[in-house]
Order: C-alpha cells, then sequence, then structure tokens
C-alpha cells in the first residue's frame, strides 16, 4: 500500500479515478462492494500499466476485484498495456466497441500483428492482442447505444455509445488502415472522428457518473436524440477528447449533467499540439469551476509551475497530495446514500484547473 495514495474505499462508497501521465489516460470506478472498473489503460516509464499499479498501491488485487475492463477505442493514449489488463483481471469481463467485432477491422488487425506493418505501441496490435489472449472461451461484451454492460446490487454501468448509424463510416474509413502493396512501412491512419468510441453510464444509488472517452459532437448529439438511455443526471463528468472543443456538445451540460458538476480532463499533447487550449480551458470552467485535470495545461512546451499553485491549491475545495511522479491523478469518493458531495484529492501533477489557467 503507498500511505500517500491511503487505502481503498469503503465497500460502501464510491471512487472514481482518473490517472493521466501525459500522454495517455485511464479511470477507474469503485462501484460498491469492493467490485472495479477499469476503462482503457496507459503506462508508466517501465511499462506497467498504471490503473493495475494504483490499484495494488491502495490494497487491492486486480485479480479479484476488477469486475469490468472498457477499451471506450483503441488510440494509443487509451489503449496501452490493455492486453496485460486483461490478462491480470482474471474475474473481469472484457468491454469494447462492437464495431470492431466486425471482420474488416479484425482482418486489419490481424494484418498489423503478422507484418509488423505499424511502429511500435498501435492500438491495433494492442487490440489484437487482447482479441488473442481472450480466444473463444471468453468473448467480449459488446457495447452498444443504451445497453447495460455490467450489473450489481449497488451500481449498474451502461454504454450509451455507439449506435447503429455510426457503423458504416467507420467500416469505410477501415480502408486507410493498411498500405497497399509496394506503399512504404507507416503508422496506421486512425478512424476519425472517434464516433466509435464507448461512453459510459454508471448509475448506483445517489450517484452517477458520466465517462465521455473521445466521443465527438456529433456522437454526442445522437445519444442525445436517443430515447432509452438511464434516466438522471451525472454530477461526475469525463470531459471527451481532452477537453477539445470538436467534443464540446453544450447541450450535454444541460441535459445529461447537474449544474456545476465535478469535472475531470487529462491533458494531451503530440507532435506540438496541446489539448485543452487556453480555450478549452476557458470554456469548461464556463460550465464548472468545479475542474480538475491530471496536470497542468503545456504553454510553450514548458508546464506550468506546479510550485506556483500548491498555495492556492491547499486554499480551495480539493487535497492536494506530492508526489515525486510525474503522473497525475484526480480521485473522488462520495458515500452511497451520503450528502450527495464528492471528496476530492489531487495526486502528483493533478491540479484545478481554475488554478492551471491563473498560473
Amino acid at each position: 500500500m503507498n500511505a500517500g495514495l491511503g487505502g481503498a474505499p469503503d465497500p460502501h462508497e464510491f471512487e472514481f479515478t482518473l490517472i493521466g501521465p501525459g500522454y495517455g489516460e485511464s479511470a477507474l470506478v469503485h462501484l460498491g462492494e469492493g467490485a472495479w472498473m477499469i476503462v482503457d489503460s496507459c503506462v508508466d516509464s517501465k511499462g506497467e500499466p498504471r490503473p493495475l499499479r494504483y490499484l495494488e498501491q491502495i490494497g487491492v488485487d486486480p485479480a479479484k476485484s476488477v469486475r469490468l475492463v472498457v477499451a471506450t477505442h483503441w488510440h494509443d493514449d487509451h489503449i496501452r498495456g490493455m492486453e496485460e489488463v486483461v490478462a491480470r483481471c482474471g474475474r473481469a469481463r472484457f468491454c469494447c466497441s462492437a464495431a470492431l467485432r466486425r471482420k474488416e477491422f479484425l482482418v486489419a488487425a490481424g494484418t498489423v500483428e503478422g507484418r509488423r506493418q505499424s511502429q511500435l505501441g498501435s492500438g491495433v496490435r494492442e487490440m489484437h492482442g487482447v482479441f488473442s489472449r481472450l480466444g473463444r472461451s471468453s468473448q467480449p461484451l459488446w457495447a452498444l447505444a443504451d445497453r447495460r454492460v455490467h450489473r450489481q446490487r449497488t451500481a449498474e454501468v451502461w454504454a450509451l455509445s455507439p449506435d447503429d448509424s455510426t457503423f458504416e463510416r467507420f467500416l469505410q474509413s477501415l480502408a486507410s488502415l493498411t498500405p497497399e502493396s509496394g506503399q512504404a512501412k507507416r503508422r496506421l491512419s486512425e478512424p476519425s472522428p472517434n464516433e466509435v468510441s464507448v461512453v459510459l453510464w454508471l448509475g448506483g444509488s445517489d450517484v452517477v457518473v458520466l465517462l465521455g472517452a473521445d466521443l465527438g459532437r456529433a456522437g454526442w448529439r445522437r445519444i442525445l436524440e436517443g430515447k432509452a438511455r438511464p434516466a438522471g443526471k451525472a454530477s461526475a463528468y469525463k470531459v471527451p477528447h481532452h477537453g477539445s472543443a470538436g467534443a464540446d456538445e453544450p447541450a450535454v451540460w444541460r441535459k445529461l449533467l447537474v449544474p456545476a458538476p465535478m469535472a475531470v480532463v487529462a491533458p494531451w499533447t503530440r507532435g506540438g499540439r496541446v489539448l485543452p487550449t487556453e480555450k478549452d480551458v476557458r470554456r469548461i470552467l464556463g460550465y464548472t469551476m468545479h475542474a480538475y485535470a491530471t496536470a497542468p495545461p503545456r504553454s510553450g512546451g514548458r508546464w506550468k509551475g506546479i510550485r506556483e499553485v500548491e498555495r492556492t491549491l491547499r486554499e480551495s475545495d480539493a487535497l492536494v497530495h506530492t508526489d515525486t511522479e510525474s503522473v497525475g491523478i484526480v480521485r473522488l469518493r462520495r458515500s452511497m446514500g451520503g450528502d450527495g458531495s464528492w471528496n476530492v484529492e489531487l495526486f502528483g501533477s493533478a491540479i484545478r484547473l481554475a488554478d492551471a489557467a491563473a498560473a
């Protein structure tokens, strides 16, 4: 057990934790009664899946306690280490987008594994490894809009996406996945936008949590048009696609979330591109001041100074823990049937978004 992270939540306590090491993200949810869900995976500098390490640090055995593992989509920053997560969580069902069961995707994945045509770390190769490990004995749970993927006494988990109308567009995008004969080896193209991402809705007792994956604006509009999604509004929200404008649908904040919900985001940077941008941060703060990030948004190639805002953070509504690792963790906990308030803890590089904007 890690003294800084403390111990596991009480059996009658919900936990929603987002981990983001800078490139990549993973979420963990305690569903009550010692049962956990892992959503996506990222790895540390040694290649160890961070969600597994987090559970072990708080004294939880992933092999015994994880009931559901979800891959929201197969982009690198959400899938690294997923094969090991599935291997070590022996009691868990694996869930992913129903779009990935299509023959065209599996053929593309098999081609990548067989010919090594993608660069190391391809999300397609990771998914192929997961499917190969599952084999025929343990079929995945295929996520579709408005389908319940897990149920226990204290909580239910529903997929809100993708819907059937996205499949054809996804299949059309697969044509660019593998190089034609005679073409140079290259990194696999990634279908865009993230229309087949799996958005998750967790409902239990008086708690609703909405995990937005990387779903784009068009996908959110299809969710809002749906009639079969669970009732209620979420008090905690994993902001989709690292806070980017392309994933923001204002009606989601009005119709699916309580006013000023807890919002968490994992920043992303690659090839000089950074999310969320300063404009994105201002937009998120316009919806809620209860917003937190696993790391300060980047500016000019440097992290905005954490030390400068620590004093302010310690005066805010979040409990801050100093951690020597670069990983950032935002942890929300609340009792089932309690007063309705979330307790917030920040570890490592995690920060209150308002303080990051002011730094």
